[in-house]
């Protein structure tokens, strides 16, 4: 059954198609070197693809470890006590629609977004998972997560972003904030065969302690800018050396790293962008005084300065124990951050050009097991979509009585990846060729949601 269900989201046809379109993306690639601006490219994306852009950037708030769809977003108040769990449920402004009590400030906005309850497929490992919900594409090397090993992996939906849609000059066009999990530690962000060009940018401080984040990218943040450019020099007098280390996979596109973060150091506009010490201390609190409130509204300064792909990294939602006192803590701190991001980008102007997403790499299972936590559950679970258009108040699937399997569109992170990319205007049937010299399209399959 499962298997037809993730044949059906499928696309078939040949990659090769619309020759001429790539070759429009490569000039706008060219031009966007030379200081093309962001509508310009929009504009040329567009004629290239016959796919007009529903939005100018992607805000992605990833929650690792695999949030329980059942207390949270799916609740099943009428299933036994050993599926329901202990939490009481609560009306939304949705007709019909409940949502764990844990989540009230969400229930309040479930008319403003879209909420996703038949996403589906088979990875029970958090690292593989993750990794098909971030690249909308399946793991090929069970031991990719080694760095020698990156350039087998697939590109992540924000590397890809990268490619095709540079940022402002002063701000790279992929950035992860905090990027102090797991999956950051491991390098589950980056852009694989595509070429460490194309890796985000990590903000390793917490943005809960460190208010001014543009300190996490130097130790010396006070470094003499004449300084720093006669280190730039030497850089550069050593290019024929770093070349040669460049042809290794590991060290592909290094240099635009280097290039980044000198970028950010010597740009005024970064370093406002990155400092949280211009926000009134009203709206830090609205946020939550918390890593993930304070990394939600450091993601929202990113975006409003022109960052087209931005991720919060949150972790900690695998309880295989005890989960019900772990989410009494985690829910209401997430329901605060993101409702507040959401107001937030609504009231400057900013949710209808953007693209909001709560994902995580799958959900829990419907039993309680014996530690009084849920175990992993790829086999559905739920996610939340805002901004960019999408119709508002409306639930896209649904889930059998006890929450363990679609009833009703089931959805594939390939079919998710598929339409971040209409979204943004990009055609996800375009080849490149990575850095080892092969073809490969942006996306292998999966359909653009309809709903959407």
């Amino acid at each position: 059954m499962q298997d037809d269900r993730e044949q059906s989201g499928g696309r078939t046809g040949d990659w090769r198609r619309r020759g001429a379109g790539r070759r429009v993306l490569l000039k706008a690639g060219a031009l966007g070197a030379l200081g093309l601006t962001l509508p310009d490219l929009l504009k040329a994306r567009a004629a290239a693809n016959a796919r007009p852009a529903r939005a100018r950037a992607v805000l992605l708030v990833f929650a690792q470890g695999g949030i329980s769809h059942h207390d949270s977003f799916d609740p099943k108040p009428h299933a036994p006590a050993e599926v329901r769990g202990p939490f009481a449920t609560v009306a939304t402004r949705v007709a019909g629609l409940r949502f764990s009590d844990k989540i009230p400030l969400l229930a309040e906005r479930a008319d403003r977004v879209t909420l996703i309850r038949s996403m589906w497929h088979r990875e029970t490992d958090h690292g593989v998972g993750s990794y098909y919900v971030l690249r909308g594409q399946t793991q090929p090397d069970p031991t990719f997560d080694r760095p020698e090993n990156q350039w087998r992996a697939h590109p992540n939906i924000g590397s890809q972003v990268a490619r095709l849609l540079p940022g402002r000059r002063a701000l790279p066009p992929y950035m992860v904030v905090p990027g102090l999990s797991y999956l950051a530690k491991v390098n589950y962000y980056t852009a694989g065969w595509m070429g460490r060009g194309y890796d985000p940018l990590l903000l390793r401080s917490d943005p809960n302690e460190v208010a001014d984040a543009a300190g996490s990218l130097m130790p010396l943040w006070q470094i003499d800018p004449a300084l720093l450019e006669r280190r730039l020099d030497l850089l550069q007098a050593l290019d024929t050396r770093r070349r040669e280390f460049e042809t290794a996979p590991a060290g592909e596109g290094i240099a635009t790293h280097y290039q980044q973060a000198c970028e950010l150091l010597l740009s005024g506009a970064a370093r406002d962008a990155l400092d949280l010490g211009r926000e009134t201390p009203v709206m830090r609190d609205a946020y939550g005084r918390n890593r993930l409130g304070q990394s939600c509204l450091l993601a929202r300064r990113l975006v409003e300065a022109g960052v087209p792909f931005v991720t919060v990294d949150d972790d900690g939602w695998d309880h295989h124990g005890q989960i019900f006192p772990a989410l009494e803590r985690q829910l209401p701190v997430l329901d605060r951050a993101f409702t507040t991001l959401l107001d937030d980008l609504e009231t400057r102007g900013l949710l209808d050009s953007t693209l909001v997403l709560l994902l995580t790499e799958f959900g829990r299972t419907p039993l309680v097991n014996k530690s009084a936590g849920r175990d992993h559950w790829p086999r559905v679970f739920s996610i939340v979509l805002a901004g960019a258009g999408i119709p508002r108040g409306q639930v896209i699937g649904s889930s059998d009585r006890v929450g363990g399997e679609p009833t009703d569109r089931p959805l594939t992170p390939k079919d998710l990846a598929a339409t971040i990319y209409s979204f943004l205007g990009l055609d996800p049937t375009v080849e490149y060729a990575s850095a080892q010299g092969r073809p490969f399209p942006v996306l292998d399959g999966g359909e653009v949601i309809r709903e959407l």
